[in-house]
């Protein structure tokens, strides 16, 4: 008498759905298994809302690294301290540290080279940028040194409201980008041809209070 060995049994676990040597082709299985099995292809084929999402969206992915694995603040500075001193692009745009002894990395000074076909060019604009405790998280308070003449900078204090420039701060930018952004402006059509102050003329402020608000006193070299 011949025993016919039973065929193996099918998962029902989708997760169990797997190749194996002992299971006959799909083709060669009963209706119910077929539809079973194709389920589970099926279902391992099919995106996850998560990874639909961040097809959508190439940023989400990163800004959802970004906020797993962020560059502590000084670490950041510093990358940013090494690519100031190795120059940025054409030369019309600088930045570097007023104190090489200040731990925190707070104060720095910024260069813009007017543009061209503008009242800016052939002038030398000084700023002072100050990096808080909470930058890059928050923008740095940007101020200018030399007066000018435009839309986002108070004429009073040289105060630049960097909410009219970048209105999407997110911690990838950079001082470079807010002084390449300023550089910009400076040539947008709405500024481009402004009356300016007399070259050489400068906000003056006390470099402990920088970060206040008070009206500084304008000097003349």
């Amino acid at each position: 008498m011949t025993h016919t060995r039973p065929p193996p049994p099918i998962p029902s676990s989708p997760l169990l759905c797997r190749p194996s040597l002992f299971m006959p082709p799909l083709e060669a299985r009963p209706g119910p298994a077929r539809r079973t099995i194709s389920a589970c292809i099926a279902a391992s084929s099919t995106p996850s809302p998560a990874s639909r999402l961040q097809q959508q969206d190439p940023r989400s992915m990163t800004m959802g690294s970004a906020s797993v694995v962020a560059v502590p603040r000084n670490f950041r500075l510093l990358e940013e301290l090494e690519r100031g001193e190795k120059g940025i692009g054409d030369g019309t745009v600088s930045y570097g540290m007023d104190d090489g002894d200040d731990i925190f990395m707070r104060s720095w000074t910024g260069t813009i080279i007017g543009p061209l076909n503008s009242v800016h060019e052939g002038r030398i604009y000084q700023l002072k940028l100050l990096c808080d405790k909470d930058y890059p998280d928050k923008p740095p308070t940007v101020r200018f040194h030399s007066r000018i003449n435009l839309a986002c900078v108070d004429p009073d204090t040289g105060l630049v409201n960097l909410h009219l420039l970048i209105s999407d701060w997110h911690r990838d930018y950079t001082m470079e980008h807010v002084l390449t952004r300023l550089k910009k402006e400076m040539a947008a059509p709405h500024n481009r041809k402004l009356l300016q102050p007399p070259e050489g003329t400068f906000f003056f402020f006390d470099d402990a209070d920088s970060s206040s608000a008070a009206s500084p006193t304008t000097t003349t070299t």
